[in-house]
């Protein structure tokens, strides 16, 4: 039998056989249940599921072989030692058989729909606050330039050196908040194309953070030498990378971490749907910035990247906002997986043109 056609399906396929034993899987079935057909086939089917689900699902399985009628199994759970998926499974009778194969299995994964529903929605409320937070940046702007312009026009009055001193509060005030709420506006410059070696992005990162932690931190590299370039804007993808590197060090600086350590990570990763902005590409860059620092606030996981949103004491909320905004604008997203001890933002971007 020539199986090239089912191996390129999305959908896992497996065969079994009537006393409910895998005999033949294609390549999704393997990577949904992360088995070899070896290891799949030996035990029944059913012993592969939660087990409040497998009497059900081995009765199930018995009455479809005397009885030809298939049926559809919702959010079937599969376990193996640590590892989970829920997917739902469709099963069908074979009818002439196929060899020994009498029931047909179809695997849809439920994780990877929920997951790219979930970022979707994400997306859109972080997107809709910081449209909220830019229009109150732009109201604030106007009454910030007439503050610093009447203590200037104060300044140079007759009388005022008395007043000299806290005139320039005010003044360097309304400068600090102007800073800030240009950050908060973003920057709406056109991206660049160019070649960018994300390599040499990351070194020069590493640097940086090595200065500014007078190497008290050990910042390790994996990178594979044999990614190409993408193409995109230098300065906005150092500026992304940057941000998360130094939440990444800021984290573990402010916190009680033996040996704190970062480390940075490319590789080529393949996806069927390119995240939760729908792009079709299947080849795709993985920079990953980890940390073995305290971990992120439950309560502050849903809203990482809305602006303001900060879990440092002395944190603007600012840079991962800006992190995002950037990435997206390449056509890409930012992966987020943190526990006490490890912390890994994945910044995840397509080879090719930017648009």
């Amino acid at each position: 039998m020539d199986t090239r056609l089912f191996d390129a399906l999305n959908t896992g396929i497996i065969l079994l056989d009537t006393n409910h034993r895998a005999i033949w899987v294609n390549e999704s079935a393997r990577r949904i249940t992360s088995m070899g057909l070896r290891q799949l086939a030996s035990v029944p089917f059913e012993s592969w599921v939660t087990a409040s689900q497998s009497l059900e699902l081995a009765q199930s399985l018995k009455h479809l072989v005397h009885t030809l009628y298939g049926f559809t199994y919702r959010e079937l759970v599969l376990v193996r030692d640590e590892y989970q998926v829920t997917a739902d499974a469709s099963f069908s009778c074979l009818d002439p058989p196929l060899g020994d194969a009498v029931i047909l299995v179809e695997l849809s994964e439920v994780d990877q729909l929920l997951k790219i529903s979930r970022d979707s929605r994400k997306v859109s409320d972080e997107e809709g606050f910081r449209k909220l937070v830019q229009g109150l940046a732009h109201e604030i702007k106007n009454p910030l330039g007439g503050i610093k312009g009447a203590a200037q026009l104060l300044a140079k009055e007759v009388g005022a050196n008395g007043y000299a001193d806290y005139l320039d509060v005010i003044v360097s005030e309304a400068d600090r908040l102007k800073t800030l709420v240009d950050r908060l506006l973003g920057s709406p410059a056109r991206l660049e194309h160019e070649p960018v070696n994300i390599h040499q992005l990351l070194e020069r990162t590493r640097a940086l953070l090595l200065a500014e932690s007078n190497e008290q931190i050990v910042i390790t590299r994996d990178y594979d030498p044999s990614l190409p370039e993408i193409i995109g804007d230098r300065g906005q993808m150092q500026q992304a990378i940057l941000n998360i590197a130094k939440n990444a060090l800021e984290a573990l600086t402010e916190s009680v971490t033996i040996a704190p350590e970062i480390r940075f990570q490319t590789r080529a990763v393949r996806r069927s749907i390119a995240g939760s902005l729908g792009r079709q590409s299947r080849t795709l860059l993985q920079i990953r910035i980890e940390d073995n620092g305290p971990g992120i606030p439950t309560e502050l996981t849903d809203r990482l990247f809305f602006p303001m949103v900060s879990g440092r004491a002395q944190g603007s909320g600012i840079g991962l906002s800006i992190s995002q905004t950037i990435v997206h604008r390449h056509h890409g997203w930012i992966e987020v997986a943190s526990k006490p001890g490890r912390t890994q933002f994945d910044i995840i971007v397509p080879f090719g043109e930017s648009q």
